[in-house]
């Protein structure tokens, strides 16, 4: 162990580098250089601390816990833009449910960003208000809850399967940008 210890200090890894100058990172991170940026997020994850129900008071809440990861797929936060958007494959009133999505968040604002995101979870949570939900969310919601309560019952509503996606459009330097998404299916 002291050896490949003693080799990562110096900054090349056993195994590793060649004589034009680039690496090849073990685990395939990359197969060349290193990103530029080798420590900002490369994917946004819909984490499994999201929940959605119904309140002790009768009101229904979707929480959305989001995660940004690096290279290393290790916790980072994140700047650029967020856009939420909600997906069921159900009818409602007699009407197919159309995609929803909530204004665009800019993570870009220090200050915005502070706002939502959580140091507990290391996650950014948007928590949407009721009168912020789609007209369809909270009776499927109310359906979602009442079937958490039978857990040998397989799930069916109206609004057939609900999907949470996260996408983040990322802008790293003058000329860096991409998209990256993520889908989280609400489950009893």
């Amino acid at each position: 162990m002291v050896p490949v210890l003693a080799a990562l200090a110096i900054g090349v890894p056993p195994g590793c580098g060649s004589d034009d100058g680039t690496r090849d990172w073990r685990g395939e991170l990359w197969t060349r250089e290193p990103p530029p940026y080798p420590f900002v997020p490369v994917r946004v994850v819909v984490h499994d601390l999201t929940r959605a129900g119904v309140n002790p008071d009768g009101s229904h809440f979707l929480r959305i816990h989001f995660q940004f990861l690096d290279a290393w797929n290790d916790d980072a936060k994140g700047l650029g833009r967020v856009n939420v958007q909600i997906f069921a494959t159900g009818e409602y009133e007699g009407e197919a449910i159309e995609p929803f999505a909530w204004a665009e968040i800019n993570l870009s604002d220090l200050d915005l960003n502070g706002q939502f995101y959580d140091h507990v979870t290391r996650t950014y949570v948007l928590e949407v208000p009721e009168a912020a939900m789609p007209e369809w969310l909270p009776p499927a919601l109310a359906e979602l809850d009442a079937a958490s309560e039978r857990p040998q019952a397989a799930f069916s509503s109206f609004a057939g399967r609900i999907t949470i996606r996260v996408v983040y459009m990322q802008v790293i330097g003058d000329d860096d940008s991409g998209t990256t998404s993520s889908d989280f299916v609400l489950a009893p």
